[in-house]
């Protein structure tokens, strides 16, 4: 029995249960914290991995030109520029850091001061009532994270912001936030931001412009002052009060600033200037940046990393652009007055003769990366435009040939049970190599083509591949030698095949990079093949020959420019037999039209066609004014971009003139004559008008029911007249490349692969 009394048994009863409660919680306490300790622990696991790539902000590439001056910029969607820490104005850091974390420099990655008072509030107000990220934090918020507000999400930004302050120092880390920060309108970082909106670097700004970029990223699109002027006012005026109450200003500082307008020195913009955040669709170097994307791609120093990536990173591409050249090729490639219809195709390069440094190139009409197909770079049936590298540059190279060889051009030719004929169906006698080129005659070509192939095994094969234009088999037939079959080549590959007759024989790849510079100043070199593909004498006796197709009678006689010695070959593709009936076509239409040719100073290929077929001839080039449309392109830019001085190519030690004709040195196996060249009239001979106006195609049938050949061959350039036509259509096509023709695609001589009589359809034009 107790004998203490009851009123001290209830006191100690009393303080045992406070102790169990106290107990309990601390207890529970304890649990609490472990339980988030683990919590977090679990969370920070599953966090992002903190790497350096993650960190790295997308930087835009620049591009520059010959001259190396900046052309365009491609910002891949986020226009952002960086700045260094130490480029940072003292007034934009003490405007930040008032307005966004004032004690940044005293605290670790987290501030634990704020972040009590934040704790509080949010207990009153609701979880994220009131945040208190350190700018550390904002840094791994915008590299690694998201915005959403959840426990997992703040538990991942303070574990990342750790292991960000214990690897960069507090300079880096402001840096890194000033670069990474959105200010409305697509635009990212405080340097694009003072250009963006005042025009002005950012040493340039005034307190009241620094003040508002330092306040615009809490809301940019609620303080973005083209929508919010007045918000935007108010916000200014809100940065530069905690500026004063941070003691980073004085009273009048903030009072002289907040008088200050914003509009004062702010750019003008339209809403559709400030929806257009890149410029990477600038539709007069888009063809060109499809061509550098392509060449970075293939670069070594690039590999396993994607276009974004690369683009993205900073770097400066230093190019062999001509600006202006650039320009007046798209534009006038957009705006030719001669185009038949909104379906009508054109696509042309030009190189440097001696480098085959790109200067310029269009990919279409109206040409747009990504979306549309570069016809410039993809391949086309080439036409006529191969015959001097596959039929007479070999008969030089090899046979040493001189310009004066004839051979014996008849109205009728069998090859293998095919019969071919010229364009005009009839026989012009004995030729001489030089007169067969300038007329581009098929019988002469083919024959040529046979002899130097029978002398000398693959010879053409060979040429063409000294070119770097590669066919699949070394056995090349008559469909190849008139342009069709396997004969499919971009005009970049065939001005880059012609220059080098134009090099003196040195075969230099088409190239649009010089060298690439990275965001570490790293300098990134770009190999190019370049090799001799040919004798001097080749070269110099070929390009002579395509001299004359510029001389009356020759096939681009109406284009010849006086004072500018220039060489080419014109060139046309006809379509697949069973299209003419599928969709009523006339017999002279043709698919595709070419040129390509060069002075001493440019190389040039054009390409026209169709991005879809259609009945009655309505998407073909019908008769030969038609099909020599791209004369047009071509003598418009060799006239503009060219000095007209009469300069010439360098004749090589290893020819002799003799009259004027050529020889290689040593070889005169033609005994020629020295006499003065008679050039034709411009009626080939043999050929009356009426022959000339003929049909093409039906003229080139030959009536055997089982082995009837088609070739479409080229006229001379008598008829043309490009002055007088007066088509203005200029509409882009909507033909996109993801989006080929269906029924209606324009068909690819090889697909009737599986007939001898297409296998062997020659697409040779002008």
């Amino acid at each position: 029995m107790s004998i203490l009394p009851k009123k001290t048994k209830g006191k100690r009863n009393r303080k045992r249960t406070i102790i169990q409660i106290l107990g309990g919680l601390l207890i529970a306490f304890t649990l609490g914290i472990v339980l988030l300790l683990g919590l977090f622990i679990f969370y920070a696991m599953r966090a992002p991995a903190f790497n350096e790539s993650s960190l790295r902000d997308q930087l835009p590439t620049k591009i520059y030109d010959k001259n190396n001056e900046l052309v365009t910029v491609l910002y891949q969607g986020q226009k952002r520029e960086s700045v260094k820490f130490a480029d940072i104005p003292d007034q934009m850091r003490n405007a930040v850091l008032a307005t966004e974390d004032n004690r940044f420099y005293e605290h670790g990655a987290l501030d634990f001061k704020r972040l009590s008072g934040a704790v509080l509030k949010n207990v009153t107000g609701g979880f994220g009532a009131q945040g208190a990220s350190t700018l550390t934090q904002q840094v791994i918020k915008r590299s690694f994270l998201t915005d959403k507000k959840s426990l997992e999400r703040k538990a991942q930004e303070a574990y990342l912001a750790y292991r960000l302050e214990q690897e960069y120092s507090k300079n880096d880390i402001f840096e890194m936030y000033l670069n990474k920060i959105y200010y409305s309108d697509g635009i990212y970082g405080v340097k694009t931001a003072a250009n963006y909106y005042f025009n002005k670097n950012l040493n340039q700004l005034t307190l009241a412009e620094t003040a508002y970029l330092a306040g615009l990223p809490q809301i940019p699109n609620g303080y973005n002052i083209y929508d919010h002027p007045e918000a935007a006012e108010k916000r200014k005026d809100t940065v530069l009060y905690l500026m004063y109450r941070h003691k980073r200003i004085s009273k009048a500082e903030m009072e002289k600033a907040q008088n200050e307008k914003l509009e004062t020195n702010l750019v003008e913009r339209t809403v559709a200037e400030r929806q257009k955040v890149e410029n990477d669709n600038d539709e007069r170097y888009a063809s060109y940046v499809n061509v550098i994307k392509q060449e970075l791609k293939d670069n070594k120093e690039f590999k396993g990393k994607t276009l974004n990536e690369i683009l993205t990173s900073g770097l400066k591409i230093y190019t062999n652009m001509d600006m202006n050249v650039q320009q007046n090729l798209q534009n006038t490639v957009d705006n030719l007055p001669v185009y038949k219809n909104k379906h009508h195709q054109a696509a042309a390069t030009i190189l440097d003769t001696k480098t085959s440094g790109l200067v310029a190139i269009s990919g279409g009409r109206n040409f747009r990366d990504v979306l549309d197909r570069n016809l410039a770079t993809d391949p086309h049936p080439v036409g006529s435009t191969i015959k001097p590298i596959l039929s007479y540059g070999p008969a030089i190279e090899n046979e040493k040939w001189s310009t004066a060889h004839r051979v014996q051009d008849e109205a009728a030719y069998t090859i293998n049970g095919h019969t071919f004929k010229n364009y005009d169906t009839l026989g012009h006698g004995n030729l001489t190599i030089r007169d067969a080129l300038r007329m581009s005659y098929n019988i002469p070509a083919l024959k040529t083509f046979q002899e130097t192939n029978q002398v000398t095994t693959h010879s053409s094969y060979n040429f063409a591949k000294a070119l770097d234009l590669n066919y699949k088999s070394k056995d090349l037939g008559p469909a190849e030698a008139l342009g069709g079959g396997a004969s499919d080549f971009s005009p970049t590959q065939m001005a880059a095949a012609f220059s080098a007759f134009g090099n003196g024989g040195t075969y230099n790849q088409a190239h649009a990079i010089r060298k690439v510079v990275t965001q570490d100043d790293e300098t990134i070199e770009f190999d190019y093949d370049s090799h001799k593909a040919m004798e001097d004498y080749t070269a110099y006796m070929i390009t002579d020959m395509m001299k004359d197709v510029f001389a009356p009678g020759g096939t681009a006689s109406n284009i010849n420019i006086p004072g500018l010695n220039m060489a080419a070959k014109t060139g046309t593709g006809t379509y697949a037999d069973d299209y003419y009936t599928k969709y009523n076509l006339p017999s002279d239409a043709a698919k595709d039209v070419w040129i390509t040719g060069y002075t001493p100073k440019y190389a040039m290929s054009v390409w026209m066609g169709f991005d879809e077929i259609a009945e009655f001839g309505a998407n073909s080039f019908v008769g030969h004014v038609e099909q020599a449309l791209p004369q047009t392109l071509f003598k418009a830019m060799m006239q503009q971009i060219n000095p007209i001085d009469g300069s010439d190519f360098t004749k090589p030690d290893s020819v002799n003139e003799v009259g004027n004709e050529i020889e290689v040195k040593g070889y005169s196996n033609d005994r020629i004559i020295p006499q003065t060249k008679v050039i034709p009239s411009q009626t080939p001979r043999n050929t009356t008008e009426a022959a000339r106006n003929n049909n093409t195609r039906a003229a080139n049938v030959v009536k055997n029911p089982k082995k009837e050949i088609k070739t479409t061959e080229e006229k001379p350039t008598t008829e043309v007249k490009t002055t007088e036509v007066k088509s203005t259509e200029t509409t882009p096509s909507t033909q996109e490349s993801t989006q080929p023709p269906q029924t209606t695609q324009v068909p690819n001589e090889k697909a009737t692969s599986g007939k001898a009589a297409a296998d062997l359809k020659a697409a040779s034009g002008q």
